[in-house]
C-alpha cells in the first residue's frame, strides 16, 4: 500500500505542473559573487574643475571592487582582454552622459604567457560627471566586463541604478582627497574640457529627431544633392545579435513544449560521458537487494531503492530550481561557488574511503554489505547526490529547454526543472515498476569487493575533477580539509569497535566536528593582498630610487619560503607595511631556471633562499637592507623602520 502511495505522489508531483502556462516573460539579473558594485557621488571644486576639464561639480563614481582573488579587464586592456564598459543614462529623458576610465594596473597574463593587460583588481571607479543644475535624479547603467581568476574567465553584464534625492554639493565627499585622484588628475591633462549639462548632450529621442529633420526635404526647395555619401559608422553591441537556430523546429516556444523535451534531456542525462564519474553510486541501485534469501523481500527491496532513488532526483531538482529561481544563476553555476565545490569534495572523498573500506557512512553508504544504515535514506540521500554531480552535465536538448526556461517567472522554472528530474529518474521508477528484474542480478559474493574497488576509483577520479574546478589559490586548503576527513574517518572507524555508546557518540561527534571545522576553514576566503608583482629587470630598474620596495626571493621547491610566506609575509602584515610605508611588493620567482634572477641573488651576497630586500628611495636606493634565511614578523618590522623611516 505504501508504494503505491508512493507511486501517486511522484506521478501527481509530475503531473502538476504540466497543466501551468506561462503568461509572461521576464529576464531575470545576473549577480556576480565576485564582484562588488556601489554608486558614490563626489563633489568637486573650482580649482579641481580646472585640473580635470570637467566643468560640473557633481561626480558620479561606479565603484568596481573584485573579490576572492578575481579581477576584470579595464576599458583599455591592451591587445588582449574584454574591455570593461559602463553606459550611463539619466532619466527621464534618456540622455547619455559622459564616462571616465581609469587605466587599471598592468599584470601578467595567466592566459598568455609573456603578455601584460591592464585590469582592475583593486576598488576602481568609473567615473559619470552629472549636469550640476540637477538636484534629484536617476542613473540608469548597463555594466559589461569580463570577470578572471587566474585559471577561468566569466562574462559578465547587469543593470544598474542610482537614485539621488535633494542632492547638496556641500554634503558631499571631496574628489580630491581619494586615492584614485592623483591618477584621475593624470589621466585628465590635455584632455579635451566636457562641460556636463542638459543641453550641450542630446538624448536618445532628440537625436534621431534631429537626424530626421536633417534628412527630410523642405517644402519648396529642390531636393540635395549628395555626393559620395558616407555610410553611418556602425556601432555594434550584444543587444543587436539575431541569432538563428540550425534546428528551428526543436526550439521551446511554451511551456508544454519545455515539459515534453525536459523529460527527454533528464532521460538522455543518464547516458551522458560527463556523467560517468557517477556511475559508481547508481550500481548500488543495480544491485540493491540482491543479497536477500527470498524472491519476495529482493523485489521488496530493489523497488524501494529505485523509488527513493527517483525521489532524491526529485527532491534535488525542485530545491534547484527554487534555487536558480530565486538567485537568476545559470544551470551548473553552482559549481561557482568553492565552498560547494570544497565540500562536495569532502563527501566524495569520505564515500571513497567508505568503499575502500576505512570505515561505513551511515546515511550515504555504497558499501554492499553495509548494514549501518536504512535503505531508504541510503537510496534517497544518494540519489540527491548522483544529480548534484551530474549538474555540470548538458546533454541534447537541455541547453534549449533552460535558455528558454530561465527567463521566465519561477513557477515556470520550477516546473520545467521537475520534468527534467522525472526524465532523470524515469529509468529508476520503471525499475522500480517490475521489481522482478531483481532476481536477475547475481547474488553478492568475494567479488562484490572488486566492485566495490573499482567504485571507489570512480569517485577517487571525481574528486580530481572537483579539485581542478576550484580557483589554483584554493587547492592546499582544499588538500588539507581532505587529510582532516581522513582523519575523521579514521575516528569514526575506531569509534564503531568501542563497548561504551556514550564513547563512540563522543568520538563520532568529534570527528564530525573535525571534518566540519576544517571545511569552513578551508573555504572561508582567505584575505587577500594583489600587491605582488613579478620580477622583471626593466620594471626593477624604473622603478629603483623611486618607491620603496620589499623584494622577496621564492621557490616552489623551497619549504622554508613558504612557512615565511604562511607566518611572516602574510596579507595582513603586506598590507600594514603598504599603509605604513608605501611598498612595492616584488617576488622573484626561482622555481625554474632563470639567469638574470640568479645574478640578482648573486649581487644581494647570496646563492641560497630564502631572502628578502628592503630599497629604499632616493640616492641610497643601491644600498638594500638584506634579511636571510628565516625571520620573524618583528624582525621584519625592525628592519623596515630602520630602512625607511
Amino acid at each position: 500500500m505504501r508504494f503505491k502511495l508512493i507511486y501517486l505522489i511522484l506521478l501527481s508531483f509530475i503531473s502538476a505542473f504540466t497543466l501551468i502556462s506561462p503568461q509572461s516573460a521576464h529576464s531575470a539579473q545576473k549577480q556576480n559573487p565576485n564582484l562588488n558594485t556601489q554608486w558614490k557621488l563626489y563633489t568637486l571644486s573650482i580649482e579641481d574643475q580646472k585640473q580635470t576639464g570637467l566643468k560640473t561639480d557633481i561626480l558620479a563614481a561606479l565603484i568596481l571592487e573584485p573579490k576572492n582573488g578575481w579581477y576584470t579587464y579595464s576599458h583599455n586592456p591592451g591587445k588582449l582582454g574584454q574591455p570593461t564598459t559602463l553606459k550611463v543614462t539619466l532619466t527621464p529623458d534618456n540622455t547619455i552622459l559622459p564616462t571616465i576610465y581609469l587605466p587599471g594596473k598592468l599584470k601578467d597574463d595567466p592566459f598568455n604567457k609573456g603578455q601584460k593587460v591592464a585590469t582592475y583588481s583593486h576598488p576602481t571607479p568609473i567615473l559619470v560627471p552629472v549636469p550640476p543644475s540637477l538636484k534629484s535624479f536617476t542613473l540608469k547603467a548597463k555594466l559589461s566586463l569580463l570577470m578572471c581568476s587566474e585559471t577561468a574567465c566569466q562574462p559578465f553584464k547587469t543593470d544598474l541604478s542610482f537614485i539621488g534625492i535633494a542632492v547638496s554639493t556641500e554634503t558631499l565627499p571631496l574628489a580630491n582627497v581619494q586615492p584614485w585622484w592623483a591618477e584621475f588628475v593624470e589621466l585628465r591633462k590635455n584632455a579635451k574640457p566636457i562641460k556636463i549639462s542638459l543641453k550641450n548632450i542630446a538624448s536618445v529621442e532628440s537625436k534621431k529627431t534631429a537626424t530626421a529633420a536633417k534628412t527630410q526635404p523642405q517644402k519648396n526647395a529642390p531636393p540635395a544633392q549628395v555626393k559620395n555619401p558616407k555610410p553611418d559608422k556602425v556601432t555594434f553591441n550584444f543587444d543587436s545579435l539575431k541569432p538563428r537556430p540550425f534546428t528551428p523546429g526543436l526550439e521551446v516556444t511554451n511551456l508544454s513544449t519545455a515539459i515534453l523535451f525536459g523529460l527527454l534531456a533528464g532521460f538522455l542525462l543518464n547516458f551522458m560521458p560527463c556523467v560517468l564519474p557517477v556511475i559508481s553510486l547508481k550500481l548500488s541501485t543495480l544491485l540493491a537487494g540482491a543479497g536477500h534469501e527470498s524472491v519476495a523481500e529482493q523485489k521488496r527491496g530493489f523497488r524501494e531503492h529505485n523509488l527513493f532513488f527517483a525521489l532524491g532526483i526529485m527532491l534535488y531538482f525542485g530545491i534547484l530550481s527554487g534555487i536558480l529561481g530565486a538567485t537568476g544563476m545559470a544551470w551548473g553555476q553552482i559549481f561557482q561557488k568553492p565552498p560547494v565545490v570544497i565540500g562536495l569534495t569532502g563527501l566524495v572523498f569520505a564515500l571513497c574511503l567508505s568503499l575502500f573500506g576505512l570505515f561505513n557512512l551511515p546515511i550515504v553508504d555504497l558499501k554492499l554489505e553495509s548494514e549501518n544504515s536504512g535503505p531508504r535514506s541510503q537510496a534517497l540521500f544518494t540519489g540527491v547526490l548522483a544529480t548534484l554531480l551530474a549538474t555540470p552535465c548538458s546533454g541534447p536538448f537541455l541547453g534549449g529547454v533552460l535558455g528558454w526556461a530561465m527567463v521566465q517567472p519561477h513557477y515556470v522554472i520550477s516546473s520545467v526543472f521537475l520534468s527534467v528530474g522525472a526524465g532523470m529518474a524515469l529509468p529508476y521508477i520503471l525499475m522500480a515498476m517490475f521489481p522482478s528484474m531483481a532476481t536477475h542480478f547475481p547474488r553478492p559474493g568475494a567479488w562484490t569487493i572488486w566492485i566495490e574497488r573499482a567504485a571507489g576509483f570512480f569517485l577517487a577520479g571525481t574528486c580530481i575533477y572537483l579539485f581542478s574546478i576550484l580557483p589554483e589559490d584554493m587547492h592546499i586548503p582544499t588538500l588539507i580539509f581532505m587529510w582532516f576527513v581522513a582523519v575523521g574517518a579514521w575516528i569514526w572507524a575506531l569509534a564503531g569497535g568501542t563497548d561504551k555508546k556514550s564513547t563512540m557518540y563522543l568520538m563520532r561527534v568529534g570527528a564530525l566536528a573535525l571534518c566540519i571545522a576544517a571545511g569552513f576553514w578551508a573555504a572561508t576566503p582567505h584575505e587577500r593582498t594583489a600587491n605582488w608583482i613579478g620580477f622583471e629587470q626593466e620594471d626593477f630598474t624604473a622603478r629603483l630610487g623611486r618607491e620603496a620596495m620589499l623584494v622577496e626571493f621564492t621557490a616552489d621547491w623551497c619549504p622554508s619560503c613558504k612557512v615565511l610566506e604562511q607566518t611572516v609575509l602574510t596579507p595582513a602584515n603586506l598590507n600594514r607595511w603598504q599603509e605604513k610605508y608605501g611598498l612595492t611588493f616584488i617576488k622573484v620567482d626561482l622555481t625554474a631556471p632563470n639567469k638574470t634572477a640568479d645574478e640578482f641573488l648573486r649581487a644581494l651576497g647570496s646563492r641560497s633562499i630564502p631572502l628578502a630586500a628592503i630599497f629604499k628611495p632616493g640616492e641610497d636606493a643601491p644600498s638594500p637592507t638584506v634579511i636571510r634565511d628565516l625571520y620573524t614578523t618583528g624582525q621584519m618590522d625592525e628592519a623596515l623602520s630602520q630602512t625607511l623611516e
